[in-house]
This record gives C-alpha cells, structure tokens and sequence, in this order.
C-alpha cells in the first residue's frame, strides 16, 4: 500500500507542472512571447507557438491546480512526509508553472538552433524537459523532495505527455502526434 501511496502524491505533487504543460496548447494562440523577435543567427527566438496568451494560461492553471492539490492531499504528504521536511505549499503552483512554462521555451529556443522545424519532436527534452524545470524552480522552497516522487516522475512524465499529445492529435488540438 506504501509504494501506492506515494505513486498517488507524487502524480498528485506533480498535477500542476502537468497542468502548466498542457494549459497552453488548449488555451494557447495569438501574439509570440519573442515578439518576433530574432536572435544572432536570424532565427526566431522562440517561434509561433510561444505566446503570450499560452504563457499566462500555464502560468493561471498552476497556480489554480496547486490550491486544488493543496486542499485534497496537503495532510496526507504532510502525514508522510514531514520527518524528512517537506511541505506543499499551496502557492506553489506559481514556481511549478514558471518553471514548465520556461523548460518548455528553452526547449523551444534549442529546437530553433538547432534546427528542429516548429512543432517536430526534441526527443527527451520534449517528454522530461517541462517537468525537469517545474522541480528545478520550486525546489528551493521545497528543499526536500521525497525521492519516491523523482523515481515516479522520471518514469510517468514521459508516459502522460506520450499519452496527452496522442490524446491533443485525436482531438485535433495538436498537428503532430508527438
């Protein structure tokens, strides 16, 4: 029941890097975050499918899922985990939501110089990429992450961005299957 557990709250630690991720391509569209911006070498910084309106969605959506995952299972990590020091704050959607939203611009920028065409797949970066920089900037406030929750994270972001961008291609929300 323990390992349960903490596949549960660590998917349950995780809903608003997950969130974060997936917000702007449903609510996502109209004016880029680079401006149209170039860089050095010519290209555009980000390209299209970075935009402000994407940004703020992902940025919202966080912030409103880490207040729901607060609320349902705060106690229970607390219960759990708190001899090792961690605690969830309920604000801290806004650090995993900046920090998805960036790993997924970074990813972005790489793809434009190395010349990944938009929308094409950055194998590994695309699938851990977004979940890596949601930890990477809340991790000061956590100071502790269970490392149940990493081993659990490295082996199912993979599997639920695979499953969400076949699930956005069905729907016809994504262009790509990937």
């Amino acid at each position: 029941m323990t390992i349960l557990l903490d596949i549960g709250l660590a998917f349950m630690f995780a809903v608003p890097i997950f969130i974060s991720n997936a917000v702007p391509a449903l609510l996502g569209g109209g004016y880029p975050v680079d401006c149209y911006k170039t860089f050095f070498d010519k290209k555009r910084i980000l390209g299209d499918h970075k935009t402000v309106q994407g940004l703020i969605s992902g940025l919202i959506s966080g912030i409103f899922a880490s207040v729901i995952v607060w609320f349902m299972v705060h106690d229970l990590m607390v219960e759990n985990y708190a001899l090792i020091g961690f605690q969830y704050p309920w604000w801290i959607g806004v650090l995993m939501g900046w920090g998805t939203n960036f790993g997924d611009m970074l990813g972005s920028f790489i793809k434009r110089r190395i010349k990944i065409k938009p929308g094409r797949s950055f194998p590994v970066f695309d699938q851990m990429g977004y979940m890596v920089f949601g930890i990477l900037w809340s991790w000061p406030i956590f100071k502790v992450i269970p490392w149940q929750f990493i081993v659990t994270l490295i082996i199912i972001a993979p599997l639920i961005h695979v499953a969400f961008n076949l699930l956005g291609y069905a729907l016809k929300v994504k262009d790509v299957p990937f």
